[in-house]
């Protein structure tokens, strides 16, 4: 199975519903499993105690119709979770493989900005030293602010915290992984600006090859079409996007991202 990483407005869904266009490729709408089972899995010291409490976690939360209910029924979700070894990474292949047996594909994923924020706690679980492929997908602090201060979900004064937090969750996700074979970094920038070499690397992560389909954007996310949030999914790729923020932040927003998140922005080569 592989993971997509990524902050909050960062491109995880459009890269998502891209990977999906693939014939051999299913993630479903994300979830909280993930992070959530981590939690336990540190919390709670006998295997047998925590692996009952993740079955009936991923059978009972409220994204199961959403997620693993796509392909399993309750019971094989539970029968998944607890025929795997102990370890987070061996309870998401065994789920995920069923899921892409169920599903006639060859690989299954995951994906939720959520997750990116428990990435001390899913290093310490050992998941990012498993054979677990990792997506990640990181865009311009800037950028990212800009889109978060036009959905309504956002916190208020998020604009004030939020380049702190994508630096510190990014910048731990690469310097764990970077170099590893299962890891790949992208940029949203990237990936809008010349998408199919980078969708080819991202295939090819996975074991497959590019399909011309995975860019035909007026397929992508249909069911996501009237979500606000994503309005612009079946659009073409937008490179237009990638600089919006120059003209939408303030220079003391500006300013601020790029005090707060000097370090990444550097490392992830955007100043």
């Amino acid at each position: 199975m592989f993971i997509v990483f990524g902050s909050p407005r960062s491109g995880t869904t459009l890269l998502k519903e891209t990977l999906n266009l693939h014939p051999d490729i299913f993630i479903p709408m994300q979830t909280t499993f993930i992070s959530t089972a981590a939690h336990v899995i540190g919390s709670v010291s006998s295997w047998d105690y925590a692996a009952r409490i993740l079955a009936d976690l991923a059978a009972n939360s409220d994204d199961y119709a959403g997620a693993f209910g796509a392909a399993l029924s309750r019971d094989e979700v539970r029968s998944a979770v607890i025929g795997a070894q102990p370890g987070l990474a061996s309870v998401l292949d065994a789920l995920y493989g069923e899921m892409a047996r169920k599903l006639g594909k060859r690989i299954c994923g995951d994906k939720s900005p959520d997750d990116l924020l428990s990435i001390r706690k899913l290093e310490q679980v050992g998941l990012l030293t498993s054979d677990v492929k990792v997506i990640h997908i990181v865009r311009d602090v800037r950028g990212s602010l800009a889109s978060l201060l036009n959905v309504d979900w956002a916190p208020a004064g998020i604009d004030e915290y939020f380049p702190r937090i994508w630096s510190y969750t990014n910048l731990h996700l690469f310097r764990a992984m970077s170099g590893q074979p299962n890891y790949l970094m992208l940029t949203y920038e990237s990936l809008v600006s010349e998408p199919q070499p980078i969708i080819e690397k991202l295939v090819g992560l996975l074991g497959l090859d590019f399909v011309p389909e995975m860019l035909e954007s007026e397929r992508r996310g249909l069911e996501l079409r009237t979500n606000p949030s994503h309005l612009n999914l079946a659009r073409p790729f937008l490179l237009d996007r990638a600089n919006a923020w120059r003209s939408t932040l303030t220079p003391e927003q500006i300013r601020h991202c790029e005090s707060s998140a000097h370090e990444a922005l550097r490392v992830f080569g955007y100043i």
